[in-house]
């Protein structure tokens, strides 16, 4: 099978010679390649039971869109995230090591990962971002603050939602892209530390009662370690749409992704210990989702949908006597070890809205609907540890309301519940209000919101039971409060937008893992809190018709509330969580001169952060970048271009890391260096 996947990778970039000899109409130009301008989706799909405006949100909304993600040439999603005020895209093993997003300074579990609407969080919610591949994404949808309301567990920081590319009516429409990369003065061959190879072909088509979109793609990262991290994926989806009559739309999406990968980096670091040469794993997912929209009235809507997930993990490592090269004053895991780890979760969900309309341009919309929710997961180990089997599952039934008030375009309300029954576990309700208060109309606007979330316990957490680890059934989920208001501005006829907010979130109910009686056995419990606040900000200019200008960023201050549970010397009460910086600020300057040519400078400046010298545990250490490890904070640069000669043809290229910079992704882990990526992408 990897033969095969090979093989297409090599047949997507071989594909691109004899493409050059096709000609297309030089009139048509791509839809992709349309001009940095000022507008916004009509409506969004992301943080509320019916597609609303995004004016109209009182929370925290970013939308990337088709044309951001072709300008900024990203290779994997976590690439787009991290422009993203109040992201923080976390590598703490290094580039090609797992990889995951925080928003808002929360934990990796409390950010929700949808694609298509299909939750692709593992139990627990869990997600690495390594490897996740962008094929036939149209646009991503990241709602920050308390989403438990609409998507129940887990969504506690936000919710990021990747959109499959709808089909367009028409003639078949395709594009094939590829690129390699690899460092300043080494050849792009998968052999060469840091080379990337990337390929990507999609189609799409139908008439006005059916519309296909349909990918394939592959990403390859040899890693820069001396020991490769060969991370290979491969992504296959699908989308349909059809529209049998005036009343009824169905769509349905599926998606394939399977990822391996090495993982040669322990946790203690890149060169405090020898490298790992048998840490490996891979990880398949797979994802369907059936929708069928009733439009019963003209104001009233009915909404069934089903979906299915699936992912299957494997985790290899093999005993390789690192004891011998040197005595450590850390732990170092060295074992023969195996874990095979199989999810399933099925969906079935039913939501209806009625909106009326009232004098002066007024409407009030109420929504409603429920959804049951199966999980199963089965984990199989073997290797030094023993062998064994732990299979579990577990139901979930939730139902909510939301009601949406629209006075005139000033005046806008949203507030709504969630209630949540797990198996045994007592019913969650997380409620939600936000407002937005129109100041002076296409200029300013004021938004506030506040609201309740919540994680389940993972299932382990709750039923593992071996000699090491005591049940918990009874264990309750993670918590939290959450309040912002927030400022929209638009100026200079719609050429100066400046978003900012401000947001204060309480984490309460942390599950930690403590001593469960005198035979040392341990038990998860309910025990530690956290908070975090900060301010995030978005600021666009267009100066002439040419220029772009932007800058994103978000300053974050975290608290150690209560840290009972937690190692003191790790977590400090009242000190700061690791892993955060205090600064994140996403900057760009685009200018397109001609129809033909775009260019793009891109930085990104880190503030200081404090990490863990041993990944999980360790010292607890300020993050140090700079060739003498002696700077607190890190500034990286990006420049990119590309070329249109043609209707049909663009070839693009960016430096990553233009100036070289010497940074760390975490400690002992340095980051990717100078690096140079050509490629071509062809449209018919």
């Amino acid at each position: 099978m990897r033969r095969a996947w090979f093989a297409i990778l090599a047949l997507t970039h071989a594909l691109a010679a004899p493409v050059l000899a096709q000609r297309a109409d030089s009139a048509r130009t791509a839809r992709d390649s349309t001009p940095p301008a000022f507008r916004l989706p009509p409506v969004v799909v992301t943080g509320t039971v019916a597609p609303t405006r995004p004016a109209e949100l009182g929370f925290a909304l970013t939308v990337v869109d088709s044309a951001t993600l072709t300008r900024s040439q990203p290779r994997v999603a976590a690439d787009v995230l991290r422009e993203v005020p109040g992201a923080y895209v976390e590598q703490a093993a290094g580039p090609n090591g797992p990889t995951i997003v925080r928003l808002r300074g929360g934990e990796e579990i409390f950010t929700q990962i949808l694609m298509d609407g299909v939750q692709f969080n593992q139990n627990g919610g869990f997600f690495d971002f390594a490897g996740f591949p962008l094929t036939n994404v149209e646009r991503i949808e990241i709602a920050r603050g308390p989403q438990s309301v609409i998507y129940g567990s887990s969504a506690v920081s936000g919710v990021v939602n990747l959109i499959t590319r709808e089909g367009r009516a028409g003639p078949p429409r395709w594009q094939l892209t590829t690129e390699a990369g690899a460092p300043v003065g080494a050849l792009p061959s998968s052999n060469v530390r840091g080379a990337a190879l990337q390929s990507e072909l999609t189609a799409g088509g139908g008439s006005s009662g059916l519309r296909y979109s349909l990918g394939i793609g592959t990403t390859y990262g040899r890693g820069v370690f001396a020991l490769p991290s060969a991370e290979f994926t491969r992504d296959l989806s699908a989308r349909l749409d059809a529209t049998p009559s005036h009343r009824w739309e169905v769509s349905s999406a599926w998606r394939a992704i399977a990822i391996d990968v090495k993982r040669p980096v322990r946790d203690p670091g890149a060169t405090r210990v020898p490298l790992d040469p048998n840490a490996r794993e891979s990880r398949d997912r797979a994802a369907a989702s059936l929708q069928a929209t009733f439009h019963a009235t003209p104001g009233w809507t009915q909404r069934v949908r089903f979906s299915a997930f699936r992912e299957a993990f494997v985790f290899e490592d093999r005993f390789d006597d690192v004891a011998s090269t040197g005595t450590y004053g850390f732990g170092v895991f060295d074992a023969n070890f195996l874990l095979d780890s199989h999810l399933w979760r099925t969906m079935i969900g039913y939501s209806s809205s009625h909106q009326q309309r009232i004098a002066n341009g007024s409407s009030l919309r109420l929504s409603y609907g429920g959804e049951w929710q199966r999980e199963s997961l089965t984990d199989s180990t073997a290797g030094d540890f023993g062998a064994g089997t732990l299979p579990l599952a577990r139901h979930n039934v939730a139902g909510y309301a939301e009601l949406h008030v629209n006075a005139a375009d000033r005046l806008t309300l949203l507030a709504g519940t969630r209630v949540d029954k797990y198996a045994k576990l007592s019913s969650e309700f997380t409620p939600r209000a936000a407002a937005v208060i129109t100041i002076l109309p296409g200029t300013w606007r004021l938004r506030a919101a506040g609201g309740r979330a919540y994680k389940a316990p993972n299932l382990q957490q709750q039923y593992l039971d071996n000699p090491f680890i005591a049940p918990n059934p009874g264990l309750g989920p993670e918590t939290s409060t959450s309040w912002e208001i927030g400022s929209n501005l638009t100026l200079l006829a719609g050429r100066l937008s400046v978003e900012a907010g401000y947001f204060r979130q309480d984490f309460d109910g942390l599950i930690q893992l403590v001593p469960f009686d005198t035979s040392g056995r341990l038990v998860y419990r309910n025990l530690s809190k956290t908070a975090a606040s900060g301010i995030e900000w978005t600021t666009r200019l267009l100066p002439a018709p040419s220029w772009d200008l932007r800058v994103d960023g978000a300053w974050l201050q975290t608290e150690i509330l209560d840290n009972t549970g937690l190692d003191p010397q790790q977590f400090p009460q009242g000190a700061a969580l690791p892993f955060r910086p205090n600064v994140v600020i996403s900057g760009q300057v685009g200018h397109q001169p001609t129809h033909y040519l775009h260019v793009l400078l891109r930085g990104r400046y880190l503030g200081r952060q404090t990490v863990l010298t041993e990944r999980f545990s360790g010292s607890r250490v300020e993050l140090r970048h700079g060739a003498m490890g002696t700077r607190p904070d890190v500034a990286i640069f990006d420049l990119l271009a590309s070329v249109r000669p043609s209707a049909w043809i663009e070839v693009y290229g960016r430096v990553e890391n233009l100036f070289d910079a010497q940074y760390q992704t975490a400690f002992d882990r340095p980051g990717l260096p100078l690096t140079a990526v050509v490629g071509l992408r062809l449209t018919n």
